[in-house]
């Protein structure tokens, strides 16, 4: 009984400690209103020479009412949000905060002197003070308290449950987003399964037809191949890279294709040095590189791959090839401007852009990323 007793009094304390400004605010603001609803009235008796103690007693019962309320009802908002007995304990906090009250300015008033308004009124209408039943008046009076204060809790409530609502609706939103980049993680890296075996196979059926040969050339197309896979199968199981290493996967893929057809395709690149570990999604650059290496009569023999921030703390990518006429590739391209769209980013942030730049010579594709 007196562990219950004493985790009862923890509850009582930890909720007063707990008043936040907002609380506070908001029971004055009412207690200023409900003084506010009568008040014109004081105009009838500016007469007489009490009107401002009528004004007080009519301006600051409503705050001694709402005060005491607060302190009654505190102890039951901080209660279980979802308990079945949550409205019932708000029900019984306001009436007693009520009773309390009526009580308080019984014995207050008395003290103060301070006359009603409608005791003024009486006076100038020459009536009799009014004097009721004491228990009735007693009784009506904490009727009247409570109705109105239930109404201001139960605002207060509802507003209340309306941010909880949308917190919680903010947090599964934020939940959704992030299972959503999950699965457009998961795949592209089933994308990336998908393309490696088909492109291994047929290197490695290169291979061994040069070893056939007896091909001078055949150990340095395995070096190319071991360094490509170095660098491509651990990506499988990333959810995310940086500029170098989506740089070191692009060069590594276009190293094995180009000698695949006893070529070279180098691959320079250019940003500050505090660039290089950024995040950049995976599966953008290799797509691109892919595009141009379709042809394999037709191979580019330089590469080049730029970067720099942009406005907003964005990122843009330039690569570009010696290879002319490769804009008008519109489903390839119109593909990987969905998966662009599809990528996190920052509230109001513009959305990623691809842009084609071609001529006769030359082809560069432009990837603005967003912060």
């Amino acid at each position: 009984m007196t562990e219950a007793l004493r985790e009862r009094a923890a509850h009582l304390w930890h909720a007063w400690r707990s008043l936040r400004r907002e609380e506070l605010s908001w029971f004055l603001l009412m207690g200023v209103f409900y003084g506010l609803v009568d008040a014109s009235s004081i105009f009838y008796v500016m007469d007489n020479a009490r009107w401002p103690s009528a004004l007080a007693n009519q301006m600051l019962t409503p705050l001694l009412v709402a005060l005491v309320i607060l302190f009654t009802w505190l102890p039951a908002s901080r209660s279980a949000l979802e308990s079945p007995w949550r409205v019932a304990r708000l029900g019984i906090a306001v009436l007693i905060g009520a009773v309390l009250a009526k009580l308080l300015y019984d014995q207050l008033m008395p003290m103060l002197g301070w006359p009603s308004i409608a005791d003024l009124a009486r006076e100038r209408k020459g009536e009799m003070p009014h004097q009721p039943i004491r228990w009735l008046n007693f009784i009506g009076e904490c009727l009247s308290i409570c109705v109105t204060a239930s109404l201001s809790v139960a605002w207060y409530e509802m507003a209340m449950r309306r941010r909880r609502t949308r917190t919680r609706l903010g947090a599964l939103l934020r939940e959704q987003s992030a299972m959503q980049r999950d699965a457009v993680a998961a795949r592209l890296a089933a994308l990336q399964a998908q393309v490696e075996p088909q492109f291994l196979f047929d290197t490695l059926v290169d291979i061994e037809r040069a070893y056939e040969r007896a091909d001078i050339a055949a150990p340095e197309q395995m070096e190319r191949l071991i360094r490509h896979l170095r660098v491509a199968l651990p990506r499988l199981r990333e959810r995310g890279v940086t500029l170098e290493s989506e740089a070191a996967l692009l060069d590594s893929y276009l190293a094995v294709v180009a000698g695949r057809q006893r070529g070279a395709l180098p691959l320079s690149t250019e940003w500050s040095a505090w660039l290089a570990p950024r995040p950049v999604p995976p599966m953008l650059l290799l797509p691109l590189a892919q595009l141009m290496l379709r042809d394999a009569a037709r191979l580019p023999t330089q590469a080049r791959l730029s970067a720099q921030e942009a406005s907003g703390g964005g990122l843009r990518l330039r690569l570009s090839f010696d290879r002319g006429g490769l804009c008008g590739e519109e489903t390839a391209l119109r593909a990987l401007g969905e998966r662009l769209e599809r990528l996190d980013r920052a509230p109001g942030a513009p959305p990623p852009r691809l842009q084609c730049r071609s001529n006769a010579d030359d082809t560069e594709f432009t990837l603005e990323l967003p912060a």
